[in-house]
C-alpha cells in the first residue's frame, strides 16, 4: 500500500508507509489504521484492505478521527 500516496508527496515508498496506511499499537494491540481518503484515490485499494480484513476474520472498527502517536521501537 506504500504506493498509494497523496499528490506531491515525496516519500519513497520502498521504505515508507502510505500516509493513508499506518500501522500503529493502540492499547498494546498492533492495528493498522486506514484513511478512508484512499478510497477517494483509488476505491479498488480500499476495498482490497477491506476485504483482506473481513476475509482475515479481523476486527474492524470505524472512527471518525484518529491521531496516532508515534510508538518508541523495541
Amino acid at each position: 500500500m506504500s504506493s498509494f500516496r497523496p499528490p506531491g508527496d515525496s516519500g519513497d515508498p520502498r521504505f515508507t508507509y502510505s500516509p493513508y496506511v499506518t500501522p500503529v499499537v493502540i492499547a498494546t494491540v498492533k492495528c493498522v489504521v486506514i484513511d478512508t481518503r484512499l478510497g477517494d484515490l483509488d476505491p479498488r485499494a480500499l476495498d482490497f484492505v477491506t476485504n483482506f480484513a473481513k476475509d482475515n476474520s479481523l476486527p474492524i472498527e470505524e472512527a471518525c478521527e484518529f491521531e496516532p502517536k508515534p510508538q518508541p521501537q523495541s
